[in-house]
């Protein structure tokens, strides 16, 4: 089939044909939606059922050097896949040694990312990849990749009848043989592609289709004569016949270029220096002799050493500090990580500006400077890359990599509740997506995430902050209660080769694993206890490693402590006195701040009430979380609430002389109340089997909204008690789930909440009568994500937190029972809100919201401490 120019296929409009081949043809196109342009590949009838697997394989993948997958369609019966469109030339060597080693580095990290995915291209040659006008390379026409047998249903048999699929010349050896492509067949056409950069010719050269076969099946490549003896003993590794000799993984391809590329040779020695070739290290015997001469000479001279007792080297600790005019960044959960990278060597941190700018920032430990990371704006590093090559971070409600060789950040897997991840051998990562449910698992070139585990019976709801053990295949993870109930975290160790876990210790932060030790913490002081990575089991006693240790999230049983190690022997953790790292604050509409109302606490939920003089927040100190009433008038906090037990989300009544609260008293959230000038008793409201936590009282004073948490069959369900307390409370919406957060509008007869009905949160509005909403006259207000409705409190706006972070306001109003609502305009932000951070002043105009505390220079350094087990060992 052939497009002629102007030729509209839905939003596509054909431009030019770019190319035609065995498969099918590709054309130039305008993408008229988004005003871009695309390239349209169609595949011809018979090739079919081999385009749907090449789309299945491309959209798995998001690297920088890849070609990206936008759309599939079909036109008159004809499948095409819409892509990126890459401007630029094929490969043709020969080109410079130094231009082919980075050539080579991005070629090897894009398919290094597809391996780990479970793709092999299978069509690897220079004409499927091109140099962009920015001097970069995009790896093209995944059309022959094949998903790895596990992943695909019926993959073996589309296996067979592509046994020899490809182009002669990189074909792999063994591919000739009948046998299935992996990714050592990749590794194959990648030497091919670097002897051609270097030389300018093919390593196996053929004038037919027969003689390029019998060329790779029986011939040696003709040696190379200009290229450094370390990049042609490469080169030999990746050519090997024997796909068992061969090189075995694209990453170690990667950073053998990488050494090279800084002056190292593949096995670690500067380049100057490096060894000969494979060929040449054949026909030098006698040096082979000498070399084993020497290592026995040096291996005595070791032993002689090592009779005499080493001194052990001493504990070093030393602090460091982020670039001039910036601090250690915080978030509304508290102090943001700094992390230290798997190899000692690196330390990436969030740093903000005088601006309230932030973004990731990386120190390398030999050096005085730190680098900034262009592109991770606004993000918060999570965890590093096995290889200390690459950073996982959030940002905007994504669980993004970022590369340090460079690069742009791609978007691993939606996280809009992140509550922490590892990644671990093979790409494998896993990660806590959500603040409640079980782990899940993506590869690290992103895709569709899975399970990695399930939640036990029992009361904890939610897992998270897993860290990979030395295996690569068990990991640490904290299973705990969203809400927090007081008791410490479960540690537990899961696997990637199942669901199951099993319990380890209890602790009141998260856990890692280092140098033989398992580390986490008591209260605020990092202690350590020894691990058999082996056996999978502890080994020791714990004892303290540091004391005032921060950590994220002001519930106990949740808590991130802000400590890392590395696996070479270096420690690094944040100290600070507990005095948080937030405050109230008033906001103007536009975003400008106006007042910070106290000192800097770790604080979880605020109400205004309704004169709006004060407002009831939750304050976090130390294990205990209360209710403390703010006087915005004269500055002044009082505490309302002093049980032991966790005390948060307090509402007030119409009449402002009450306050319903949420408290673990009996083991599980229970309502209870208190008059709000804080004399009396407090009395409990109403108590089940449930969590629950109330979130809006009518008007009329008749009726209190609450949300429970967390019933794995029905998610977040919202109730309706009537008040004053006696009838049995009933659901907001019949057979409906998942929706919480709820606010009654200022004159009760409509509520706003949020809802996961989508595969996002987005704000609903429905009627509310005596039996709860009504779901007929249910109406959607946000798009594309949101959460945290507030009304003001006239009844003219609603506003809510968009899913960029964004405080969003839309005029609202009903006439004859008819909700309606005007366009949405963003006020300010990004904002970093984890429950009601913010509430709406009467008019609209102002916002009390929980803001990061004023920049301070006073702010912790990061404490560093190499060899740290020596001082356990004392």
């Amino acid at each position: 089939m052939m497009l002629t120019a102007g030729t509209r296929l839905g939003p596509y409009e054909i431009l030019t044909p770019l190319g035609e081949g065995g498969m099918g043809v590709v054309y130039k196109a305008n993408d008229t939606r988004l005003g871009r342009t695309v390239a349209l590949k169609f595949v011809k009838a018979e090739f079919n059922q081999r385009w749907e697997r090449e789309a299945r394989a491309i959209a798995a993948l998001n690297h920088p050097h890849i070609a990206t997958l936008y759309d599939v369609g079909d036109h008159e019966g004809s499948p095409y896949l819409a892509m990126e469109y890459v401007q630029g030339a094929p490969l043709k060597g020969p080109y410079p040694v130094k231009e082919v080693i980075e050539y080579g580095i991005q070629m090897a990290d894009a398919l290094a990312a597809a391996h780990a995915a479970g793709i092999v291209h299978r069509d690897l040659k220079p004409g499927n990849i091109l140099v962009t006008e920015k001097g970069s390379v995009k790896v093209l026409d995944f059309g022959l990749a094949k998903l790895a047998e596990k992943s695909v249903d019926g993959a073996t048999a589309a296996t067979q009848t592509m046994a020899i699929a490809g182009t002669p010349g990189y074909i792999a050896p063994e591919q000739l043989n009948g046998k299935p492509a992996d990714a050592r067949s990749d590794i194959f056409a990648f030497g091919c592609i670097l002897y051609e950069l270097v030389s300018g010719i093919r390593a196996f050269p053929g004038e037919t289709m027969g003689a390029a076969l019998a060329s790779t099946a029986l011939a040696e490549p003709k040696p190379l004569e200009s290229a450094p003896a370390a990049l042609e003993e490469l080169i030999g590794r990746c050519l090997r016949k024997d796909p068992e000799r061969r090189l075995q993984h694209m990453a170690d391809a990667r950073v053998m270029l990488e050494d090279l590329r800084y002056g190292a040779a593949p096995d670690g020695r500067p380049a100057e220096h490096a060894g000969a070739t494979l060929a040449q290290s054949r026909r030098g015997a006698l040096g082979w002799i000498a070399a084993v001469l020497a290592s026995i000479a040096a291996v005595s001279f070791a032993a002689l050493y090592l009779r005499q007792k080493p001194a052990e080297l001493p504990v070093m600790r030393f602090t460091i500090g982020t670039p001039e005019k910036t601090a250690l960044s915080t978030t509304a959960n508290g102090p943001a990580p700094a992390l230290v990278s798997p190899n000692g060597r690196r330390i990436a941190f969030s740093a903000t500006a005088a601006d309230s700018k932030s973004q990731i920032w990386v120190r390398t430990l030999d050096t005085l400077a730190s680098q900034a990371l262009p592109g991770t704006e606004g993000g918060t590093p999570e965890f590093w890359s096995p290889d200390s090559r690459s950073i996982g971070f959030t940002e905007g409600g994504e669980l993004q990599r970022i590369d340090l060789a460079g690069g742009t950040p791609y978007t691993l897997a939606d996280a809009p509740g992140f509550r922490g991840g590892s990644w671990g051998a093979g790409g494998v990562i896993v990660f806590a997506p959500e603040s409640t449910g079980a782990l899940m698992r993506v590869t690290a070139s992103g895709g569709a995430p899975t399970p990695a585990t399930k939640l036990e019976d029992g009361s904890r709801n939610t897992h998270r902050y897993p860290w990979f053990l030395p295996d690569g295949r068990h990991f640490l993870f904290g299973a705990g209660a969203s809400g927090g109930r007081g008791e410490r975290e479960s540690i537990r160790i899961g696997s990637v080769d199942s669901l199951e876990s099993k319990p380890l210790l209890a602790a009141d932060s998260n856990a890692i694993y280092a140098q033989g030790y398992v580390l986490f913490l008591r209260d605020t002081t990092l202690m350590a206890q020894p691990f058999n990575a082996k056996r999978l089991a502890l080994s020791g006693e714990a004892a303290p490693l540091a004391e005032q240790v921060q950590h994220m999230f002001a519930v106990r049983s949740t808590l991130l402590g802000l400590f890392s190690a590395s696996a070479t022997g270096l420690l690094t953790y944040q100290t600070g006195g507990g005095s948080g790292s937030q405050q109230l604050a008033w906001m103007y509409r536009n975003g400008k701040r106006l007042v910070a109302i106290g000192d800097p606490a770790n604080l979880g939920r605020v109400q205004l009430s309704p004169d709006q003089n004060r407002a009831a927040v939750a304050v976090t100190e130390g294990n205990n979380t209360d209710i403390w009433i703010y006087d915005l008038v004269r500055n002044l906090r009082t505490r309302f609430t002093f049980d032991p037990a966790v005390d948060r989300e307090a509402v007030w009544s119409p009449d402002g002389r009450t306050l319903v609260f949420s408290s673990n008293r009996q083991g599980h959230y229970d309502l209870y109340r208190k008059s709000s000038d804080g004399t009396g008793a407090e009395e409990l409201v109403y108590s089940d089997g449930l969590d629950k936590y109330p979130t809006s009282w009518s008007p009329d004073g008749r009726f209190l909204l609450y949300w429970t948490c967390c019933d794995p069959k029905n998610g977040f369900e919202t109730w309706v008690l009537p008040m004053p307390s006696g009838a049995k409370p009933f659901p907001l919406l019949q057979a409906a789930f998942n929706e919480w957060n709820a606010q009654f509008s200022p004159d009760g007869r409509w509520v706003a909440y949020q809802s996961r009905g989508s595969e996002q949160g987005e704000i609903y509005v429905v009627p509310f009568g005596p039996a709860g909403g009504i779901p007929g006259g249910k109406r959607q207000v946000s798009g594309e994500g949101a959460a945290l409705p507030r009304w003001r409190r006239d009844g003219k706006e609603l506003f809510y937190v968009a899913s960029d972070g964004k405080l969003m306001a839309v005029g609202v109003g009903g006439k004859r029972g008819v909700f309606e609502f005007g366009p949405v305009k963003a006020l300010f932000g990004p904002l970093r809100l984890q429950g009601y951070f913010y509430d709406a002043a009467a008019d609209g105009q102002r916002f009390l919201i929980v803001a990061p505390a004023e920049q301070r220079t006073d702010t912790a350094p990061i404490t560093v401490v190499q060899n740290w087990t020596a001082g356990l060992k004392k």
